[in-house]
């Protein structure tokens, strides 16, 4: 998960080079005014509401988006805008549970010798997170510094895993079944078979895949510090650089079915670790572009 995280931020620094060179490019391409005209066209921050617009393109961990600000008051500004995850497919191996098999029985079903033959899958992450979003920012000292509030809405899925090979596990399926059918008929508890990601087992469905998703809430509150300006009071390009905290519950894997993958372990490992990830920490470059 932490490996994620890092290639999240690696794409946050390729996008916002280029960010910055295409609100650069608007800078550049806008004609030079004299500080006459300026003063006309009210470009220096005057107390009021709505008054003033600025549109922005953010990058970071929380995605990469487009926003829009405006003042409420005189220390209060509200963004709002839309916000999403491009990173592409990650790809990595997961291991067979069958061959941890032990009981007599199961190793002889023909089922179970043909899934231990399977040793390790190869699995794609998709990232697929979007969200709008609508926040507002108190700027209270004659600092850069703020604090920032609101609401994020969009879809529950943070990530998506499936085999790359589709319709290949029909043995993981089959061998499955068997262990469900023998812990019901033996009143036997026998974890499920199928592969393993930290203290989860991804179980194939009807259609022969691992199909699981990592979901979280749909509504997501936020809290968070920042630094810079979302709209410049006396120029037209300002840059905002912001830290916090999205709520967004403890995130559950739940199969293509609907059904909650349960751990097998309550105490360590990325079990301990999901129960503590209810919040995601966000960290998002700004650059804005004051209209008027």
């Amino acid at each position: 998960m932490l490996g994620i995280v890092m290639k999240q931020f690696s794409h946050f620094i390729s996008q916002f080079c280029r960010v910055a060179t295409v609100v650069a490019t608007i800078a550049l391409l806008t004609p030079a005014m004299s500080a006459q005209e300026i003063k006309n066209l009210k470009l220096h921050s005057e107390n009021g509401m709505l008054n003033h617009l600025a549109v922005g393109i953010q990058s970071g961990l929380g995605g990469t988006g487009i926003d829009v600000a405006m003042p409420l008051h005189r220390i209060v500004t509200v963004r709002a805008g839309i916000v999403g995850n491009a990173v592409g497919d990650i790809k990595f191996k997961a291991i067979n549970t069958a061959s941890e098999i032990t009981q007599t029985q199961l190793v002889e079903d023909d089922a179970i010798k043909r899934s231990k033959m399977v040793d390790k899958v190869e699995l794609a992450i998709k990232p697929r997170f979007w969200n709008a979003f609508v926040l507002a920012e108190v700027h209270p000292f004659p600092t850069p510094f703020y604090f920032a509030a609101g609401i994020f809405a969009g879809n529950r899925t943070f990530l998506h895993f499936r085999n790359t090979n589709d319709g290949a596990l029909q043995s993981l399926y089959d061998a499955n079944q068997k262990v469900e059918d023998y812990n019901a008929q033996f009143h036997t508890n026998y974890p499920p078979l199928g592969l393993k990601f930290g203290d989860y087992v991804f179980t194939a469905d009807e259609n022969y895949n691992i199909d699981v998703k990592m979901k979280t809430w749909a509504v997501k509150p936020y809290l968070g510090i920042g630094f810079g300006q979302s709209m410049a009071r006396h120029h037209r390009v300002s840059v905002a650089l912001d830290a916090g905290l999205l709520f967004w519950g403890a995130p559950e894997f739940v199969l293509n079915n609907g059904k909650k993958i349960k751990s097998t372990s309550k105490e360590s490992g990325l079990t301990h670790f999901i129960s503590w990830f209810s919040a995601y920490p966000m960290i998002q470059m700004r650059i804005a572009y004051k209209f008027f």
